[in-house]
């Protein structure tokens, strides 16, 4: 919400800050902001240095400073006419920093990034607070973006067809598993801890999946393989903030789906394959969830999620290699992939 202009229209309060002299505009960036839009309306008018320093919550990256600057609009001296022009210019800058990328932004990235070689994966994370356009089609763009509500929608029918021809199964025909000297007969009652360890089990298929094929350094000689990078989370990493972008559209979900429900059924019978697949899916959800609320939440009610948040941010514009844990860092202590507590205290 804004203040009325003189035509009694809306127009939104200008969120400027300053910083070692130098005057910020960043009213378009508000929205953006990883950390939410109320911290730096917090800021509004004051000088953000000691905040950016603050290492109770975290101390900003490198990445930050340098996305900061992009809004620099002038100086504290500057009157607030020359400060509105600067913003103008500002404005301009922003543009003549995407005309001079390595890539052009005015065309779709995923067809010009294979031919970034050795650069690609250091410009992937470079993170940029504008929106990227994968696609010529404007039906593959439609169907490469997803609102959060996807997730549900699509997956939760999923689930309780699962559930219910899992019972059928179960209450109808007992199924023996183990087929060994261990063999344990499982009716409905197992099917409570099938679906916990479903999603147990997707808690290590999201580090999986997030450490070893989403951050796998693609060879620079492989354009397809470059390009297959980016399309599943090379251009999430270089425009963190994008809502479109956050969680996986039905079609490539699918594709990751499939081979887990035959992942269940190769382990367990059919009845008790159902079961955990629904788990593995519920999992899924929560995942997906989890990481558009980290992303576009407003301040987390537990401080459990605000802690995650923090703990994600870093791993986008600090410690890309570290922290691949995002509904929780559970997986990351066993395999040695935790960020620190306290980065400033291990430079």
């Amino acid at each position: 919400m804004g203040l009325p202009d003189t035509n009694g229209q809306h127009r939104p309060v200008k969120i400027r800050v300053t910083r070692k002299g130098k005057l910020y505009d960043l009213t378009e960036f508000v929205d953006r902001h990883p950390g939410g839009r109320e911290i730096l309306e917090r800021h509004n008018g004051l000088d953000i240095e000691a905040a950016m320093q603050n290492s109770s919550v975290h101390a900003h990256s490198k990445a930050a400073y340098t996305m900061l600057e992009r809004y620099a609009v002038g100086t504290t001296d500057t009157s607030a006419q020359q400060n509105e022009l600067l913003t103008e210019i500002a404005d301009k800058g922003r543009a003549d920093y995407k005309k001079n990328d390595i890539v052009d932004w005015s065309k779709p990235i995923l067809g010009q990034v294979e031919f970034l070689g050795e650069k690609y994966f250091d410009w992937t994370h470079q993170p940029v607070d504008w929106p990227v356009r994968l696609f010529e089609s404007d039906l593959a763009e439609t169907f490469s973006k997803a609102y959060w509500w996807f997730v549900p929608v699509t997956w939760v029918p999923v689930v309780l067809y699962m559930i219910w021809s899992s019972f059928q199964h179960l209450s109808h025909v007992p199924e023996v598993w183990p087929q060994n000297a261990l063999a344990i007969q499982h009716g409905p009652l197992s099917m409570p801890f099938l679906f916990a360890f479903g999603v147990l089990m997707w808690t290590f298929l999201e580090y999986f999946i997030h450490r070893w094929i989403f951050h796998l350094r693609p060879p620079p000689n492989w354009p397809s393989l470059i390009r297959l990078h980016f399309a599943l989370h090379g251009q999430h990493h270089k425009s963190p903030m994008d809502p479109m972008r956050l969680v996986f559209p039905p079609l490539p979900a699918s594709f990751f789906a499939v081979p887990f429900y035959f992942m269940s059924t190769s382990l367990f019978p059919v009845g008790l394959a159902q079961i955990t697949f629904a788990g593995i899916v519920s999992g899924y959800m929560l995942y997906d969830l989890i990481h558009y609320y980290l992303h576009h939440g407003k301040k987390p009610f537990l401080a459990y999620f605000q802690q995650l948040k923090s703990y994600h941010n870093l791993h986008h514009y600090k410690y890309q290699q570290l922290g691949f844990g995002i509904s929780s860092k559970f997986w990351d202590y066993p395999f040695g992939t935790l960020i620190p507590e306290n980065p400033e205290k291990n430079k």
